[in-house]
């Protein structure tokens, strides 16, 4: 056991000092989940709203509260302007649609009169087209039965299965840091295993007495120190910059380490098995994205069919679900937290298996 921890140490050390001799792939390796994170914390914010001007050619109490609903409809980002600046802007593309609530709305409605309520739509994406199309129905029923709750004696009654809402970007920043987990852990230590090849000293390694389990171990300490700080750095950009608070700070520490090491243990397999650098980098920025979007980082994968058993396929599925517990404090999957732990070690005790095997039949031959 001795030897075994010594040589252990000795690779993990040599790593290290590799990876801090040479900085572009250290920093780089830093750089990537920053920018992953901004990006789609970008993305969430541009794309989850649709702006819309309103038009308020009645000042009246009614024509207010049916403003107040809009706001609070969850789908829009509501200016109030006059009529030509809307169009102005309708054009321009700066927002994508105009809802004029025209004069003489109070009174049309306490008479009973029908109200037709101009939509301007700018239709050249669907997807905000269709939240128009959604939500602007959905606030003035809102609005129809705050303002005349006798005549609307339907009304749905919301049990929330959480204790609290949880934002669009609070639950997609949770997401990403798994993400920058999963991309530095497999970029650095496949990058540490490929170097081993390139420079020849994997045969000194292969023709030695050392356990091939501890060098392959020890790559993935090294690893695993190199995603550590990379984590750490990204999760606290999101917890102390973009203000998202975990419920559960231990389970973050914890679940961070347990998710780390089958990423690492992954990315030595992907280094051992390709055994160059120029391959490896592409092959694990390549890997990351399908395999992040196939693991639910919007919501729970549920999806069925083929992706549905891609999605269980995934550590980033079993991931997200322990950190949204640990953030968020609910379990988004189906699978126990104990399952799902279980199953990451599961993937660390197999690339660990498959990094070493391949290593053993290279001293073989």
């Amino acid at each position: 056991m001795t030897s075994f921890l010594r040589v252990m140490r000795a690779v993990c050390v040599k790593d290290l000092r590799l990876a801090l001799a040479e900085r572009i792939f250290l920093v780089v390796g830093l750089i990537i989940p920053i920018n992953f994170l901004f990006l789609f914390i970008l993305f969430a914010l541009t794309g989850g709203e649709a702006p819309i001007a309103v038009v308020l050619d009645d000042q009246g109490p009614l024509a207010q509260r049916l403003v107040y609903s809009m706001q609070h409809a969850h789908s829009f980002q509501i200016r109030l302007m006059d009529r030509g600046s809307a169009e102005r802007e309708l054009r321009a593309g700066r927002i994508v649609a105009v809802v004029r609530i025209p004069p003489g709305f109070d009174s049309d409605l306490r008479a009973g009169h029908r109200v037709e309520l101009p939509v301007e739509v700018n239709n050249l994406q669907v997807d905000f087209t269709n939240d128009i199309r959604r939500a602007v129905p959905l606030s003035i029923t809102s609005f129809y039965a705050q303002a005349f709750p006798d005549q609307v004696v339907v009304h749905a009654q919301e049990v929330d299965l959480q204790t609290a809402d949880t934002g669009y970007v609070p639950y997609l920043a949770v997401s990403i840091v798994v993400a920058g987990l999963f991309v530095e852990g497999l970029l650095q230590s496949a990058v540490l295993a490929a170097r081993e090849y390139e420079s020849a000293t994997i045969k000194e390694l292969e023709l030695s007495p050392a356990s091939r389990w501890a060098v392959t171990l020890g790559k993935v300490l090294a690893g695993l120190t190199l995603t550590a700080a990379a984590g750490a750095i990204v999760a606290a950009i999101v917890i102390f910059v973009v203000g998202v608070r975990p419920v559960h700070p231990l389970e973050v520490l914890a679940f961070g380490l347990l998710m780390m090491v089958p990423f690492v243990a992954i990315g030595v397999l992907v280094g051992t098995l390709l055994k160059r650098r120029q391959a490896a980098v592409p092959l694990s920025l390549g890997l990351f994205l399908p395999v992040f979007f196939l693991s639910g980082p919007f919501g729970p994968p549920n999806w069925g069919g083929a992706l549905g058993v891609l999605s269980l396929v995934s550590p980033l599925t079993y991931a997200i679900a322990l950190f949204q517990h640990a953030f968020h404090g609910y379990e988004t999957a189906q699978p126990s937290l104990l399952v799902d732990g279980l199953v990451l070690v599961g993937f660390t005790v197999a690339a660990v298996g498959a990094a070493a095997l391949v290593l053993r039949r290279g001293a073989a031959q």
